[in-house]
């Protein structure tokens, strides 16, 4: 997802199409999103690496 929201970030052509306000919105929402889900424990990390603790 970081790749994609990057890749977005970059393109004139998604930028155009949207228009500014809607591009600007949707990308602060998609960052926000990613930031979320980087912020989660998985279960594989639960299962990997609580037992080392």
């Amino acid at each position: 997802m970081g790749a994609a929201i990057r890749c977005m970030e970059e393109s004139e052509l998604v930028a155009e199409t949207l228009g500014e306000h809607v591009y600007d919105y949707f990308l602060r929402n998609k960052r926000a999103e990613f930031e979320e889900y980087n912020r989660q424990v998985s279960q594989f990390e639960l299962d990997r690496y609580l037992p080392h603790l």
